[in-house]
């Protein structure tokens, strides 16, 4: 089954990132500001050009989120659909973006940035809703999938191991003549 959405949003969130490190990086003296006017922080004040710190870690850090991004969209595209390991790059990649969203927060709370709390909130909603509804696709196509030969395997072979479990015990027990499965 395609992972449609799963490669939308990746990519997008990818995307998203990437312009928003190249905003930070091309804009020059006023790069910061413009970036984070991108964010729907217009006027802000949060970055002086005297710190330059602060001014260089989120380009980087939204570098590093734009890269896991474009991983797990290259891992959902190129891979198999059934394999287990992409489900690491997803949460490294979400993991890393809200924390630097989170950062961004706390790094304006203490500078008094007007309206940091409704900007952020919107971003970390959005990236919620866009994690979970990666997690709903992969749930429905894990429940859609049909077993393996070798899952079918794998379930006799564990029920004739059950059955063999018991009849051991029945004869610990001293009675090999129990019935455990019901009337004959």
């Amino acid at each position: 089954m395609p992972r449609v959405l799963t490669s939308f949003l990746t990519f997008h969130w990818a995307a998203a990132f990437a312009l928003f490190a190249m905003a930070f990086v091309m804009g020059g003296d006023g790069g910061a500001e413009r970036a984070l006017a991108m964010l729907g922080l217009e006027q802000s004040g949060l970055f002086d050009p005297a710190y330059g710190s602060a001014s260089m870690l989120l380009p980087l850090a939204s570098a590093i989120c734009a890269v896991l991004f474009f991983w797990a969209f290259a891992t959902c595209m190129f891979s198999d659909p059934d394999a287990e390991g992409d489900g690491d790059v997803l949460r490294m990649a979400f993991a890393s973006a809200a924390l630097l969203i989170s950062l961004l927060m706390v790094y304006g709370s203490v500078n008094f940035a007007a309206g940091l709390y409704p900007a952020v909130a919107v971003h970390l909603a959005a990236l919620l809703a866009s994690y979970l509804a990666i997690q709903a696709e992969r749930l429905a196509a894990m429940m859609s999938a049909s077993p393996s030969q070798g899952d079918i395997r794998a379930a006799a072979r564990l029920m004739a191991l059950g059955a063999a479990h018991i009849s051991t015990l029945s004869r610990f027990s001293g009675r090999a003549d129990a019935n455990f499965g019901g009337g004959r």
